[in-house]
């Protein structure tokens, strides 16, 4: 028998199991377990459509582990980074190597290990080039387990009756092509707000951008954005009151957040607040379009 057809047995097998629980209890929640395949740097498909309800539950509580985890273990990299005690900085990348083992990511483990082994001969410039650049991943990474594990699962049971239906979808036309997008983006700082600026420019949304929630709100009696790029932490109004106020408005435009904070009890009052997804600090030009796309 063949590997594609052993797979498609798998599947046909997991499809099955999903519907009927044997004595060993084998139904997974499906929505959080699409979520969860959905996260790139999860090498989990092959995986799932073996676990047994006990796999899963250990798998859950791994995954759980690291959302808890890491805010420490970003905490000491950074700590120890400061004082240059490289030997302290290459034993908490060895945790975070397997505490992504131990969630199945696999390619960053590997990722977190080259750097272990070339650590010496790095000058101390590229040792925090590569902090920044493994913190903002890594940020991104328990967000998006956040995501698939904690919020309400409403919308896909919608989602799910909706697929049945045909799509439709219309497009105002202004006699040059498809409307453009638009995007309220509200940061306190400038130069983040530049840095969207320049993401978003010769594409196809078109990016207002304002430095307060009050400055928000007073564009959105007038205009009706399709997509919100919030920053949590600001003065006077902070992104999850500005998220409720946008919502009293009664726009259900989907908010994404702007963060560098992965620590749980930040997310989910972040999902509370109607989060659809977040942008991890610093942004990338490659995050940024990859987020806003899921939605517009």
């Amino acid at each position: 028998m063949n590997l594609d057809v052993r797979i498609k047995l798998i599947q046909s097998a997991a499809g099955i199991y999903q519907q009927f629980a044997d004595s060993k209890g084998t139904v997974i929640n499906m929505t959080i377990r699409e979520r969860l395949l959905d996260i790139s740097e999860l090498n989990i498909e092959q995986i799932f459509m073996q676990m047994w309800k006990s796999d899963y539950d250990e798998y859950i509580q791994a995954l759980n582990a690291f959302i808890e985890d890491f805010p420490k273990r970003e905490r000491e990299l950074r700590n120890t980074l400061e004082v240059k005690d490289y030997r302290s900085f290459s034993r908490c990348l060895v945790s975070i190597k397997d505490m992504l083992l131990l969630i199945h990511a696999d390619e960053l483990a590997e990722e977190c290990m080259k750097q272990i082994n070339g650590l010496v001969a790095l000058k101390h410039e590229k040792v925090e080039a590569y902090m920044t650049y493994l913190l903002s991943v890594l940020t991104i990474l328990s967000i998006d387990i956040q995501m698939a594990l904690f919020k309400d699962g409403e919308e896909d049971a919608e989602d799910a009756d909706d697929a049945d239906e045909e799509d439709f979808s219309i497009e105002i036309m202004d006699g040059q092509g498809p409307r453009q997008r638009s995007i309220l983006a509200v940061d306190d700082n400038v130069f983040l707000l530049d840095a969207l600026k320049k993401t978003l420019q010769d594409t196809e949304y078109k990016l207002t951008a304002v430095n307060s929630g009050k400055a928000a709100l007073k564009f959105i009696q007038n205009h009706s954005p399709d997509l919100f790029l919030l920053d949590i932490e600001m003065p006077e109004m902070d992104g999850y009151e500005l998220a409720q106020r946008i919502r009293d408005f009664g726009t259900e435009a989907p908010i994404i957040f702007i963060t560098g904070n992965a620590t749980k009890e930040y997310v989910l009052k972040a999902i509370k607040a109607d989060a659809a997804d977040f942008i991890v600090k610093p942004v990338t030009q490659k995050q940024v379009l990859e987020r806003i796309s899921r939605f517009i």
